[in-house]
């Protein structure tokens, strides 16, 4: 048997809301969007949105982690769609690199190489 991977799901209290999140946050593609599923194309990979029944089913994913143009940017426009920055800007030697709570309490990754 092989497997296939198909796509990483978020469980998420308002997939509307967050589809508007990760559309106008980060400038990602709406494949489809209904009240209960959406996908989302992140270059190639689909982030696929499920309507969770309680905030309990929220928040336990994968880090999601995106190559941006300009991290600060990117955080102020994230914050304005009601995310939360952890932590400060860390720069390492190849770039700078942020972590980002959307409002359903996933963890995002935000890099702006060197």
């Amino acid at each position: 048997m092989t497997a296939q991977f198909k796509h990483v799901m978020l469980m998420v209290t308002d997939v509307l809301a967050t589809v508007k999140f990760y559309q106008e946050g980060l400038g990602l593609k709406v494949k489809m969007a209904s009240p209960g599923w959406a996908e989302l194309d992140a270059d190639g990979t689909t982030i696929a949105l499920h309507a969770a029944e309680s905030q309990a089913q929220t928040g336990n994913s994968p880090i999601l982690s995106f190559h941006v143009d300009d991290v600060y940017g990117a955080i102020a426009n994230l914050e304005n769609m009601g995310a939360k920055l952890e932590g400060r800007v860390r720069e390492p030697s190849f770039g700078k690199v942020a972590a980002v709570r959307t409002p359903d309490g996933h963890l995002l990754s935000l890099l702006q190489p060197a």
